[in-house]
């Protein structure tokens, strides 16, 4: 403490020294007030320099406190970000289910809102670029939840139409595959899933129309909607194969079975027993190939599975269809 007083003391001492032949007159001289004043002077050009170099070489406490309520919006922007791209996923599986799922089967086109995917114009941001550390951040947080609000109002939009198409056409609901091909207690994986594939026994890439479902040899399959069949028999490499046609441009395919129980022409319901799993034809293994196809073209099955149907709920389903059967 003491030897910081000396310091200032002399520092005190050599500018008044500096001041006095500057100004050409001996300080001790003039009276005390003049003395008093350049002491003054002298103190205020000490703390103002020395507050100059603690901004610039340390932290203020003003400067701590402005970095910590950076780095909590920082923070929130981050989470603000996650929350904003979650909700973009989820938007675009509705507007994939809308426009794949929903409105085939209901037979209604696609809905077109002019503008709806057009962003607004630049001049809506000037003001966020005014602050030059938070500008961008913001301008393209901005610009996505503006993106995102549209497409909240054009999902809500299309959902309206096809629940007032869906009540209107309630017979389409039978012809749904939406439930499972097999017993899920029964099933051990989903072993390969739609799309490109390195094909296991032709040792090449090629499409994958359907899901092979892993599961025992004589595990029972069911029908996923109602319809005709349309094939029961031995079919190159899909070996025991069953078709149905569900009507409205839908069908579903049952490959590598074991076991056929119904014939051409067979009218089925929805979970009704039409054969089991086996291995015949091109498998490796136990499994059953299953195939969703739209206007014979095939689609995703995973789309149509029902995702937030419980497994007690389809042991549920599955002794009601057995019970009205008998």
């Amino acid at each position: 403490m003491y030897g910081r007083i000396d310091f200032f003391n002399i520092f005190i001492k050599k500018m008044s020294e500096e001041i006095r032949k500057v100004l050409k007159f001996d300080i001790n001289e003039r009276p005390r007030w003049v003395r008093i004043v350049v002491k003054l002077f002298v103190a205020m050009l000490i703390a103002a320099s020395s507050n100059i170099l603690i901004s610039t070489y340390g932290d203020t406490p003003k400067m701590s406190s402005i970095r910590r309520e950076n780095k909590r919006l920082e923070d929130k922007c981050r989470i603000l970000y996650g929350k904003i791209s979650s909700a973009e996923r989820t938007i675009a599986d509705l507007k994939h289910r809308d426009q794949y799922v929903y409105r085939p089967i209901l037979g209604i086109d696609t809905l077109s809102i002019p503008g709806i995917y057009s962003d607004y114009v630049d001049a809506k941001y000037e003001h966020l670029h005014e602050d030059k550390y938070y500008g961008e951040i913001s301008h393209d947080m901005w610009l996505r939840m503006d993106r995102l609000m549209r497409n909240i109002y054009y999902a809500s939009v299309c959902l309206d139409a096809t629940q007032k198409q869906a009540q209107e056409k309630a017979e389409y609901s039978a012809i749904i595959p939406s439930i499972w091909p097999i017993d899920r207690t029964k099933m051990r994986s989903v072993s390969s899933l739609f799309g490109m594939r390195h094909h296991p026994t032709l040792d090449t890439w090629r499409m994958h129309d359907g899901v092979d479902i892993t599961a025992p040899t004589g595990t029972p399959v069911y029908a996923t909607a109602d319809g005709k069949i349309r094939l029961s028999r031995v079919q190159g490499g899909y070996g025991d194969l069953i078709e149905v046609d569900h009507g409205h441009g839908y069908t579903t395919r049952y490959a590598h079975l074991s076991a056929r129980y119904v014939v051409e022409g067979d009218w089925v319901r929805r979970g009704e027993t039409i054969g089991e799993v086996g291995s015949t034809g091109t498998s490796t293994g136990s499994h059953l190939h299953y195939e969703v196809r739209y206007r014979n073209t095939p689609v995703n099955p995973v789309h149509y599975f029902d995702k937030d149907m419980s497994e007690e709920r389809y042991q549920e389903i599955m002794k009601q269809i057995e019970s009205s059967r008998n």
